[in-house]
């Protein structure tokens, strides 16, 4: 994917339904995750990669962790998700079918920094096992 030039929105950010973790913060969400009951996990969904984990769900119930950020899908091009705070300079519906083109599984997300595409489509239960599969192969 060649890079894309990013600048902050012009208008209020989107409601969150989703979150974004990097890194060191993987474990600090791993953790808020494993004290939430689950009748309140099971409002969430998640989806990883290496270095990634992003959460699926209403914005109420995604749990605060310091240095997580937050994504949601565009309210026009509603297959893409984006970071709240920021979003590609280019046209997104350009952006859209350039990367389904290229075989970009729907929906999903465009992350900015590192930049990188995230199939959101299967995304896991966070069951006790579900949680437990997560936690073993994020944590680091």
């Amino acid at each position: 994917m060649a890079a894309l030039s990013w600048h902050l929105r012009p208008d209020a950010a989107p409601a969150p339904h989703g979150q974004v973790a990097q890194g060191a913060v993987i474990g600090a969400l791993l953790a808020r995750l494993a004290a939430l009951d689950d009748a309140q996990r099971a409002l969430l969904r998640a989806v990883a990669a290496p270095g990634i984990l992003v959460l699926l769900g209403p914005g109420a119930a995604l749990p605060w962790v310091d240095g997580a950020r937050y994504c949601a899908p565009d309210p026009l091009q509603r297959m893409l998700w984006l970071p709240t705070d920021v979003q590609p300079q280019a046209p997104l519906d350009l952006v859209l079918a350039n990367l389904s083109a290229r075989g970009a599984s729907l929906p999903f997300l465009l992350w900015d920094a590192p930049q990188l595409v995230l199939p959101l489509g299967r995304p896991l239960a966070l069951d006790r096992a579900g949680l437990a599969w997560l936690t073993r192969e994020l944590a680091s």
